[in-house]
């Protein structure tokens, strides 16, 4: 069902650009529902606790997409951002 979690969360965070989290799907009724819909028209009825267990999980484990990403990063880790080139000479 992993799979399912990130792709909802993804199409969450490109409906409601501003203002979507997993803390506001968890706690924000309508973002909830939304979210839920979303889910159970891919997988079939589950249990509401089990989906949001589920998209919690993903979080703890760094695997949700974030605002900026196109992609989950693979294994957890979030896209590297270069160090700029230290300063050299006085």
């Amino acid at each position: 069902m992993e799979p399912v979690l990130i792709e909802s969360y993804r199409v969450m965070l490109k409906s409601h650009p501003v203002g979507c989290s997993v803390d506001r799907i968890l706690c924000d009724p309508e973002l909830r529902a939304e979210f839920l819909e979303l889910v159970r028209a891919r997988v079939g009825e589950r249990r509401e606790f089990d989906v949001l267990h589920g998209l919690n999980n993903l979080r703890k484990r760094s695997r949700l997409p974030r605002r900026d990403d196109d992609e989950p990063c693979a294994h957890g880790a979030h896209h590297a951002v270069p160090n700029p080139a230290p300063a050299t000479g006085p």
